[in-house]
């Protein structure tokens, strides 16, 4: 099994629960001598698809995926966005800047100035709005940077240990999100690895995970919500 890198916010987000011997609760819990760990994390940020936003020039205007004249367009910060350029070849070229006509911000890569490639938008945690314009003719529209929205607060409250391991954590509805559990034998290290998710289901305002067991005697379990 291969490690999943992600990023991780403050460890005030983190909901621990120790397990011991006799049977499941939300305070103690073990099965077979199996003794846990629960911890849950959240994984936030992360990569946008390519191509988010096809720019065509139809006439003295930006249309982006074929909608729009000169639109205002909103991004997120911490996210990374794609632009892939068809606008009229030395006519129309497309940029992203701090003004018309000015600089490019910080984050932004690739073929900024062109009407043909791929800008790269790798927009920053403190990224402030900016605009996109022609740098022929100066017409284009803002950009307007929001924070992302806050993470859902999901706490694990139930573990069973049989042939599987259950996880209960409050999550009412998948939100935009997928619960990934994860296991690892030392938290000292960094690595950890996924665990097989045979069922995932929501009832009752909680999520149910049913994965397969970690090997071993004692291991540590969190649960990862990641943005879709």
């Amino acid at each position: 099994m291969a490690e999943l890198p992600g990023n991780f916010l403050p460890d005030s987000t983190i909901t621990t629960l120790k397990m011991s011997q006799s049977r499941c609760s939300v305070s103690k819990k073990s099965v077979s001598a199996l003794s846990l760990l629960a911890t849950m994390w959240f994984f936030c940020g992360g990569a946008a698809q390519a191509a988010d936003f096809n720019v065509t020039s139809p006439g003295f205007f930006f249309s982006f995926n074929g909608t729009g004249s000169n639109p205002t367009i909103t991004l997120e910060r911490g996210k990374t966005y794609t632009f892939a350029l068809n606008t009229t070849p030395g006519f129309h070229p497309f940029s992203i800047g701090t003004s018309v006509f000015g600089p490019a911000p910080a984050g932004v890569s690739g073929s900024n100035g062109g009407s043909s490639g791929t800008i790269t938008f790798a927009v920053p945690l403190n990224a402030v709005n900016c605009v996109y314009y022609c740098t022929f003719h100066g017409f284009g529209g803002g950009i307007v940077m929001v924070n992302p929205p806050a993470p859902p607060t999901i706490r694990i409250v139930a573990l069973k240990v049989d042939t599987n391991l259950t996880l209960t954590a409050t999550l009412a509805a998948t939100n935009g999100l997928t619960l990934v559990p994860e296991f690892s034998t030392n938290l000292l290290a960094t690595n950890w690895f996924a665990l097989t998710v045979q069922t995932n289901r929501f009832a009752n305002g909680t999520n149910e995970a049913i994965c397969g067991k970690p090997p071993g005697d004692q291991v540590f379990v969190r649960l990862r919500a990641q943005q879709n």
